[in-house]
């Protein structure tokens, strides 16, 4: 998989770079998808055996490995894919372009956002009453 001139300007310093971090979403994405199987595998066979009496009660060590062999096969699938594997190295390169606000910045947006927020409840609870003194009056209750 080879990383474009673009993308190697891009990459941090450190050992592996951008890299670590396509590992690394690989990895999420192998666990969230090994933990949405077993879910859906017990609430299944768990359905199955209360509806069927045939089928015994799912084993909850053997749905587990099983769903942990798929999302791993699937993850490699996955990461010997040409076409994700550079998508997932693009996003991987635009994240690392990325300036994140820093603690200050962002207490102060949290101010703000709670100050609108106050503000806007405020305004709309005032039109509500309005509006319901209005029908009220027109409706004669």
């Amino acid at each position: 998989m080879a990383i474009t001139k673009e993308q190697e300007k891009a990459r941090p310093t450190g050992t592996l770079g951008v890299e670590r971090w396509v590992q690394f979403s690989y990895f999420g994405i192998a666990i969230t998808l090994a933990w949405f199987l077993i879910k859906s595998s017990t609430a299944v066979w768990t359905i199955l055996a209360d509806t069927v009496d045939a089928v015994p009660e799912p084993n909850s060590t053997y749905i587990a490995v099983a769903a942990g062999l798929v999302s791993l096969i699937a993850a490699v699938i996955a990461y010997r894919s040409a076409k994700v594997h550079t998508f997932v190295t693009e996003v991987c390169v635009e994240l690392s372009k990325v300036t994140w606000p820093t603690r200050k910045e962002t207490w102060r947006q949290t101010i703000v956002v709670l100050i609108v927020s106050v503000i806007a409840a405020v305004i709309l609870g005032v039109f509500d009453t309005i509006w319901s003194t209005i029908t009220d009056l027109i409706y004669n209750v």
